[in-house]
């Protein structure tokens, strides 16, 4: 029995078909970044018809039953576009051989819009200058995620740079002013990295989703991400844990050398290091960081603000080629305990280890696979590139010393 259905839209986003004959659906939802999909059908069943370029997919959960199961399908997994179409055949089949449609997830227009200082004016427009250096912002982070989005995709987005159908208005029982205040200053970033940094410091969580395919539009989804480690435990004791491994990485930066303002012989530079992780890898590797846009400071301290823009500046580039810590997860889903009804991606979730050590961080992405044989489902917690974890990797790190010390004493 099939895990998941498969609804077809077309390029306006209209509902055309559902696909439910698959022989092969791999999905990877991400936290605050880019999923990926990919269905593989017999290049000729019948449904190969429904999908082709300019289309794309709504993916649900389709065997639940009960007022629960109504509650987790409000969501969709993930929905987006096809963004590669291959065809694989070999004489030793016998057949006509099988069709991969591949693509990414309703988030990708984040990464290929650019935060323009000024949104609504294009670059080829007039002289070529904007009136303004930065795009600006201060308020609740969530508030300002939406506002960055519909000036450079949305609704008030220039013409050429509107996404179809997406709507960014927030649902009617949003409060108007909540959350963490934020502040953005923008120039070309992409709108995925704003958004990333905003959302990550005020514990939001972003998506892009087509929520009803019977009507052509998508949502931008801003929530603050769910605390679920009391509720959701995952262990061996529990039965909900078939296997979960973990890994430290060596940093690839421990050394920030930081330039402002200046040229050649007359330019400032400064330094900040991470000596702890010198000290666990043995090891230390350098990263220049340019920020030719910062006056030289007057004081080198915290009080200076120059200087605290290049402390940030090399604090981001720390944190980026730091060392990390990574939890893969494999979760047996049970009726108490199941992905897209009881947990999500974003949702903090705890871990219990075979040694009784509890672990609790966000889920930052799951990787679900269905065939007609088995249907598994994979989660990674704590994943560098989306957040902040220096208390995962001391965890980790604990976990790995006292197993290597167990090893050292037989």
């Amino acid at each position: 029995m099939r895990r998941y259905r498969v609804d077809v839209r077309d390029a306006a986003l209209r509902r055309i078909g559902q696909i439910d004959a698959y022989t092969n659906l791999d999905v990877i939802v991400r936290h605050l970044d880019v999923g990926t999909w990919s269905l593989t059908l017999p290049a000729a069943h019948p449904q190969v018809r429904l999908l082709t370029t300019g289309q794309g997919v709504i993916i649900w959960p389709a065997d639940s039953t009960g007022a629960d199961a109504a509650e987790g399908l409000r969501e969709p997994l993930l929905s987006g576009p096809v963004a590669k179409v291959r065809h694989d055949w070999s004489n030793s089949t016998g057949t006509d051989g099988t069709l991969t449609f591949t693509g990414t997830c309703d988030n990708a227009p984040l990464t290929e819009r650019l935060a323009f200082p000024d949104p609504a004016r294009a670059p080829d427009t007039g002289n070529g200058r904007y009136s303004v250096d930065y795009w600006t912002r201060q308020g609740p982070a969530a508030g300002i995620v939406r506002d960055l989005v519909a000036a450079n995709l949305g609704e008030r987005a220039l013409p050429g740079r509107r996404v179809t159908g997406l709507d960014t208005t927030p649902p009617p029982d949003t409060p108007t002013a909540t959350g963490p205040a934020a502040s953005a200053r923008l120039r070309f970033d992409t709108v995925l990295q704003a958004v990333q940094t905003l959302a990550t410091g005020a514990g939001l969580s972003v998506r892009i989703l087509h929520p009803d395919p019977t009507a052509p539009r998508l949502a931008l989804t801003v929530a603050p991400v769910r605390d679920r480690s009391r509720e959701v435990r995952l262990s061996p004791q529990l039965g909900n844990l078939a296997a979960y491994s973990y890994e430290l990485t060596a940093p690839k930066a421990t050394r920030a050398v930081v330039a402002a303002q200046g040229k050649g012989a007359d330019r400032f530079f400064w330094q900040w290091t991470t000596p702890e992780a010198e000290r666990d890898w043995a090891r230390s590797a350098e990263v220049f960081v340019d920020q030719r846009d910062t006056p030289v400071p007057a004081r080198l301290d915290a009080t200076d603000p120059q200087f605290a823009a290049l402390a940030e500046a090399a604090g981001r580039a720390l944190e980026q080629g730091g060392q990390q810590a990574e939890l893969s997860l494999s979760p047996i889903d049970t009726p108490q305990m199941t992905y897209g009804l009881h947990y999500r991606v974003g949702d903090t979730v705890t871990v219990t280890t075979v040694g009784g050590t509890d672990l609790a961080y966000p889920v930052r992405e799951v990787h679900i696979t269905d065939t007609a044989d088995s249907s598994t489902v994979q989660a990674t917690v704590g994943t560098a590139s989306a957040t902040k974890t220096p208390a995962l990797y001391g965890q980790v790190r604990r976990l790995w010393q006292a197993v290597h010390q167990l090893n050292t004493r037989h």
